[in-house]
């Protein structure tokens, strides 16, 4: 058996900096989690509205993906094309679960509150990095090999959703600018293995969500 539950089972647990892992069954997410050698092809951040000066208490995922689908992004009130976008996490693995986009979920607890300092870095990553677009598979795929392989950083006008976690990690102080955001997989944030962290903080497995 299975055991998924609700998001609203653990909603009220979820706290900012939280992670949410996605397994996805098209044919974009087979081809990167072959690539990485992973269960997981995407990843978001957990925002709880208030800790970034935002209305509402629904939790917020800070993503990057290939498409909105119709949700809307909270900053711009309006769905967002492509790339970094904040949008409700209730939403997100509704729709990705009706339209078969992603199957499978998993909660990632980080270990302790985020502190002033590094929310405050948080939503000014946010507010910097929010225009920004998602790159084709195939600068995608370029980007990952070549951050992972030889460390060479790729360009900042497009992100895809390991990407944008790294550089959020940075831009808290929590991970070593020593390698690149691009070299960075779904699988490195929920495995924690050779990850240079400048912090004390670990991640533990949560509860696997029903969309």
């Amino acid at each position: 058996m299975n055991r998924e539950i609700l998001l609203n089972e653990v909603s009220t647990s979820l706290k900012t900096g939280d992670l949410i892992l996605f397994h996805g069954i098209e044919t974009s997410s087979k081809l990167i989690e072959l690539i990485e050698w992973s269960y997981w092809s995407h990843i978001g951040m957990v925002v709880l509205p208030k800790d970034i000066g935002l209305e509402g208490t629904e939790p917020l995922l800070w993503e990057s993906t290939s498409s909105s689908d119709g949700l809307n992004d909270v900053i711009l009130g309006v769905p967002k094309n492509d790339g970094p976008m904040l949008v409700s996490l209730a939403g997100r693995l509704a729709i990705d679960s009706t339209e078969r986009f992603d199957t499978h979920f998993k909660v990632k607890y980080l270990s302790q509150s985020l502190q002033n300092d590094e929310l405050t870095a948080l939503k000014n990553c946010i507010l910097k990095l929010h225009m920004r677009s998602f790159p084709s598979d195939a600068q995608m795929l370029t980007a990952y090999v070549e951050g992972r392989r030889q460390n060479i950083p790729a360009s900042f006008d497009s992100l895809f959703c390991s990407q944008l976690t790294a550089m959020t990690f940075m831009a808290m102080n929590m991970l070593s600018k020593s390698y690149v955001a691009n070299g960075y997989c779904p699988k490195d944030f929920d495995e924690q293995l050779n990850f240079p962290k400048l912090k004390a903080y670990q991640y533990f497995d949560g509860a696997k969500l029903k969309g």
